[in-house]
């Protein structure tokens, strides 16, 4: 419970300039082609921040809603983006009613919680979705860490939890959940860290 706290009491703090650093659609590619493969326009944001990707995904007429577990980017995100839903939820407690959606997208959310609880979490979003449903899921690739609280100056010395990845890792519980993978990318952040993003399209 530590982890989780002290993670959700970090983005609370944090979330104005988070959401200032954050604010510009980032997975152009990766939603161009997400969107090619919905076969439906009902959506699920699992761990949609300050509202970044909703507004985009609100703009193309999604039905759109968006589920976060920090008060602080829930409140911006509703502000940001007027014609999207928006609920406080745990990812590992949701509270949502199963085979609903066409599409579920977890942008960067995975990565806060411990690998141990990984497993659980993707077999909910599998059964979120309708039978022909599909998912994007992105992680940071695991370079030198595992997992663990990394300390960040640029938001003042706070700390959040972190889970890195290898792509078989990722893969190997995607599989355990049932899902097929559709397709894998890597993304580049072009930042001082040299962050590489995997991306997964998923099926289930």
């Amino acid at each position: 419970m530590e982890k989780d706290n002290k993670t959700t009491e970090a983005y609370n703090k944090i979330a104005d300039d988070y959401n200032k650093r954050n604010n510009k659609h980032f997975w152009v590619d990766e939603y161009a082609y997400y969107k090619s493969i919905l076969p439906g326009n009902k959506i699920v944001d699992l761990g949609c921040g300050a509202g970044r990707d909703a507004e985009q995904f609100v703009k193309d007429n999604f039905d759109y809603l968006g589920i976060d577990f920090s008060e602080g980017m829930l409140k911006i995100a509703q502000n940001r983006v007027a014609g999207g839903q928006f609920r406080l939820m745990d990812l590992r407690t949701l509270d949502l009613p199963l085979e609903s959606f066409d599409g579920f997208w977890a942008s960067a959310s995975l990565l806060h919680f411990p690998k141990i609880e990984v497993p659980t979490i993707l077999k909910s979003f599998y059964n979120l979705l309708k039978p022909s449903g599909v998912g994007f899921i992105s992680v940071k690739d695991k370079k030198i860490m595992d997992e663990g609280f990394i300390r960040e100056e640029k938001f003042g010395g706070i700390e959040r939890y972190f889970s890195f990845f290898t792509e078989n890792e990722i893969k190997n519980f995607l599989e355990k959940a049932n899902f097929k993978i559709i397709k894998i990318v890597h993304c580049f952040e072009g930042d001082d860290l040299d962050t590489e993003w995997l991306c997964f399209f998923v099926k289930k």
